[in-house]
């Protein structure tokens, strides 16, 4: 199971690299258990792919984070996940990113994707 939340993860990165970061000129950031970036470069970020662990765990201070008070669009690839193990992360992901837009007056664009 782990294997295969890495491999989707290299994958989204790899193509996204390609895709928003060469040819969009997008500045593209792994954010994980297994991949801990300088924080500039977070902060700087265009894109942060991460794990809806480690972003549950990051979000939880979105007070003093203002990288996360700074997102306009979550993509959670692998939606149908929602109804497994990891369905719990994702609800609490999504109801907290909604109460962040409420307090910042920032809209917030959920996407869910499946493959």
């Amino acid at each position: 199971k782990q294997w295969y939340q890495r491999r989707v993860r290299e994958e989204r990165m790899k193509d996204w690299s390609v895709r928003i970061g060469n040819k969009l000129g997008k500045k593209i950031v792994e954010l994980t258990g297994d991949v801990v970036p300088d924080m500039k470069a977070v902060v700087s970020a265009d894109v942060i792919v991460t794990t809806p662990e480690k972003w549950d765990g990051i979000s939880r201070s979105w007070q003093n984070r203002k990288y996360v008070q700074k997102v306009r669009l979550l993509v959670i690839d692998e939606i149908h996940l929602l109804g497994n193990d990891r369905g719990p992360v994702l609800e609490v992901i999504v109801s907290r990113t909604n109460f962040i837009s409420s307090h910042t007056e920032q809209q917030v664009r959920v996407v869910g994707l499946s493959t």
